[in-house]
């Protein structure tokens, strides 16, 4: 029967381990909300990271908008499809 490995890499947090860092660095963001940075090794560059796409919420620039204010704007965008469903079945008939 083969031997089960051990695991390598513990959460300093909650000292939880794991088999592969990506599942540490999960780990890490989403129970702990930080990002584990790894240390750059000496005389090595640290690779260039892309760019993360803008979300939803940015390019529609709701980011900086009260809770209150969206949900304003979430009440006029209904109304607004509703005025347009109306609409279409008006047109359909």
């Amino acid at each position: 029967m083969p031997r089960k490995k051990a695991a390598k890499l513990r959460c300093t947090k909650c000292g939880k381990t794991f088999k592969m860092a990506m599942h540490l660095g999960r780990h890490m963001k989403t129970i702990h909300g930080q990002a584990k940075r790894l240390k750059a090794k000496k005389g090595r560059k640290p690779a260039a990271r892309k760019g993360r796409r803008a979300g939803t919420a940015q390019i529609a620039g709701l980011h900086d908008l009260s809770l209150d204010q969206l949900v304003g704007l979430i009440a006029a965008a209904k109304a607004e499809a509703d005025r347009r469903m109306a609409e279409l079945q008006k047109a359909i008939q």
